[in-house]
């Protein structure tokens, strides 16, 4: 990169935008990735070649909470725009814009299952509004592995292999509402799986709360 592209490039800056990163996650090599793209990073402080390069990383929830090595990490550093979910007027917005799919009454089951969800909510729609699915269907198989949302759910149970103490929390934050390790409580909210509630710390959506209640061993 420094020698074939910075340096053709002159005084031109360059940005490197990357989305999904998080799909790498799963893979082998992603410490070697992230650690490669930090160094990247790091390199702006001492060599000023390495100015005119700005990467930017899309992902779905904040992933270097689950890195190995934090130091390691592209996503701790920088600047950081955080996104909220849904409000349940905008869900029901979004109902409507897809010509209605859930009824009312519907409409306040999936608020009550998955909050206000970006992802889920708008693939529930999406299932729903393209009659891949009846809104029935999608309720009655919403935690099973080829549900609706059995390759989300599936996704964050495997980034949670054999972290035992994320696990442990977890299952502590869905059986208690609480969290005795504050680091990991924010690890757990870096990943998007859980959120505070006044002084109480749940899980992020009723869906996650089901799923890992059956799916999760300590």
């Amino acid at each position: 990169v420094q020698r074939h592209i910075l340096k053709e490039l002159g005084k031109t800056p360059l940005v490197l935008a990357m989305d999904e990163v998080d799909k790498v996650f799963d893979a082998d090599f992603r410490n070697d990735l992230f650690g490669m793209l930090r160094s990247w990073h790091n390199s702006r402080a001492t060599m000023p070649i390495w100015k005119q390069l700005d990467l930017t990383l899309v992902t779905s929830t904040e992933p270097y909470e689950l890195i190995d090595d934090l130091y390691q990490s592209p996503f701790n550093v920088g600047q950081v725009i955080e996104l909220q979910d849904f409000t349940p007027e905008q869900v029901i917005d979004l109902n409507r814009r897809h010509g209605s799919p859930f009824n009312s009454s519907e409409e306040r089951q999936l608020i009550a299952l998955l909050g206000g969800h970006p992802y889920l909510v708008r693939r529930a729609l999406y299932l729903v509004a393209s009659q891949q699915i009846s809104t029935a269907e999608l309720f009655a198989n919403a935690t099973t592995g080829n549900g609706p949302f059995g390759d989300h759910l599936r996704h964050h149970i495997s980034l949670l292999h054999k972290k035992t103490e994320l696990i442990q929390g977890l299952l502590q934050i869905i059986r208690q509402n609480t969290c005795d390790d504050q680091r990991v409580f924010w690890r757990l909210r870096g990943a998007g799986l859980v959120r505070e509630q006044g002084r109480a710390v749940v899980p992020r959506c009723q869906l996650y709360a089901n799923y890992f209640r059956e799916n999760l061993r300590e």
